[in-house]
Order: C-alpha cells, then structure tokens, then sequence
C-alpha cells in the first residue's frame, strides 16, 4: 500500500477547543505575532479559528472571528522587524479604521495589502478573511500601496481578478498537495505583481511616500549588517546616495540613527534569547549583535524590556505567549519566509 499524497504544511486554531473563558485569549495569542489585539464585544462569548498554510514562500491563512480591534502601532513594527506584506481579501464581514493617519473602510471583495512596517488600527465586524503574509523582497514594485487595491479601472478588474483567485485558492488549499505549493504562490505573486503596476492608477492610498521608501530601505541595510560590529553611518549614507544629515532628519522620530540601531540590536537579541533552540550563552548572543560590554549591555536590556537578559530565559522563553496552543506557533513559519 502507497502512502498518502503528502499535503501543504497546516495549522489550525479554533477557541471552541478551550473552555469560553479562555477563547479570546487563545486568538490573542495566535494573532500576536503580527497584531496586537483586545476584543470589539468583551462582554459577548468570542469564537475564532484559523487555519494558515504554508506554500514554500509565502503562508496563506483562512480566518472566522468575531468582532476584534487590530492593531499594528509603529512601535511594534520597528520592535519585531516584520518586513512583510499582508494582502487580504474578506469574503464576509470586513472593518473599519485607519492605515496611517487615513480612514478605510473595507467591505466584503475588497484587496487589501497593508504594509507590516506601517500604522494599522481597525475595529472588524464578525468576518472572514483570506490573508497573504508576503516577505517584501519577493514583490518586484517598490511602490507598496497600503490599503484597498480594488479601485479605479484597473484596480477593479486586476485587483478583483486577485481577490477571485484567492477565494479559489482558498477552496482547494486544505488538499492541495505537498508539490504544488510553490507552484500556487508563484502564480498567485504574479497576479498580485500585475495588480500593482502601475501604482499610480491606485491614488493615493497606494503610493508610499518617499521617506518611507528610503526608510526602509536604510532599515535593510541596518538588518543585514547587525552582526558585523559597528555600522559605519557615513557609508551608509554613501550607499543610499544621501548626505548624512538628511540621514539624521529621516531618523529624528527613532532618536536618532545610532539609537535605532542600538534598538535593532536588542531586538535580535531578544529573539535569539527567546528561540528554545538557541543555546548560546548570553555573552555570546550579545556579542552577534554588536554588544561587547555585558555588563553595559545588561543595562541598556533591562531598562528597554524591564528584565534582564537571564531574567528572559529563566522566565520560560516569554517571546511565546502562554496562551498560544502547543499546535498552533506562527513564529517559525514567518521566520521561515522571511
């Protein structure tokens, strides 16, 4: 007798496998990785399930809530270093709030791509959702919309064309085999890539101002030499065919370049310390990530996080939330993407 085709990678969450008074924190903790969020109704029951796929390299989620408040602060964004985009389409329900500083209001049909480095606070009905987590460096454009795609003439037909594929998607992912993965997100990244171009017909939602684009990309070149000592902010300029001072002016809300890179740094380092395989010693993890003083670095540890570096481990990998089912972890599948 053969083996079964193998399947997609797959994990579900569902609140009805807890006790009522625990269903909301269990979504709770599903969600953190990617929103913080506190419930629309807290005096209603609440029930949830969710259920996210892994295609090779992008993750596919199906969600059924309740009425929730999302939120994604500019802090959270600059903490967990999630440089990834969410496309989202809702077959039911849908939400209101703000990306950035502008209202949105999204209903049922509606393409939605929100920027992971980028303010989102919204209120939804009961709903259900498909979402996208996409790593960044696999859409081609630069110009990122965050916010509804499916307006305009081209937007209408290109946008809607991705949202009706990913209702299809949807249907047959909980069979799709194991091999054809890769093949669905291809096809799937290409409709998104058509959709984008060009941005300009999108208005003004979808086009990404100018110091957010050199943001970001300052904030890559930060992440990919965190581990090589001191990051030289002259260079970095030179690359990014700036000056220094416009440089300085771009991080002036993060206190300063050499204050965000001192902020990246604890950030990796408290992922490293809150990883379960990770077994280097303290010293040693901080030493990666350019700390070389361990006792000055204890200190600048505690006062951002409240607790010491060991106080972190002794206290059970608190990265993890305690609510969170032993089934059910999003981290190392959007690290696995990232």
């Amino acid at each position: 007798m053969t083996d079964p085709t193998p399947l997609l990678p797959r994990q579900s969450f569902n609140s009805a496998d807890r006790p009522a008074s625990e269903a909301f924190a269990g979504w709770q903790a599903a969600i953190a990785p990617v929103f913080d969020i506190t419930p629309a109704q807290p005096d209603q029951p609440f029930a949830a399930s969710y259920d996210t796929f892994h295609l090779g390299d992008i993750l596919v989620g199906l969600g059924s809530f309740d009425p929730t408040c999302f939120s994604r602060s500019a802090e959270k964004a600059r903490l967990d270093g999630l440089d990834h985009l969410l496309i989202q389409v809702y077959t039911e329900g849908g939400y209101t709030g703000h990306v950035d500083d502008r209202p949105i209001t999204v209903r049922p049909g509606d393409l939605v791509t929100l920027d992971m480095t980028r303010q989102t606070t919204t209120v939804s009905l009961r709903s259900r959702n498909i979402t996208l987590l996409v790593p960044r460096d696999l859409v081609k454009s630069r110009k990122i919309p965050h916010g509804i795609m499916t307006q305009g003439p081209r937007g209408a037909i290109l946008g809607g064309m991705l949202a009706d594929h990913l209702i299809g998607l949807a249907q047959r992912l909980p069979t799709m085999p194991l091999s054809t993965g890769a093949a669905a997100a291809a096809a799937t990244l290409a409709l998104y890539e058509a959709a984008l171009e060009p941005v300009e017909e999108m208005g003004e939602a979808a086009v990404e101002p100018l110091r957010d684009l050199l943001f970001q990309r300052v904030r890559r070149l930060i992440d990919a030499r965190i581990t090589a000592g001191r990051i030289d902010i002259a260079g970095l300029a030179a690359e990014l065919g700036v000056s220094r001072s416009t440089l300085y002016r771009l991080f002036e809300p993060q206190k300063g370049v050499e204050a965000y890179i001192t902020e990246r740094r604890l950030a990796h380092v408290r992922r490293a310390l809150s990883d379960e395989n990770d077994t280097r010693r303290i010293g040693t993890i901080a030493a990666a990530y350019g700390f070389d003083d361990h006792s000055n670095f204890s200190r600048i540890f505690k006062r951002r996080y409240g607790q010491t570096p060991a106080e972190l481990r002794a206290l059970g990998r608190h990265a993890r939330p305690e609510d969170l089912d032993d089934a059910f972890d999003l981290r190392p599948w959007i690290a696995d993407v990232s």
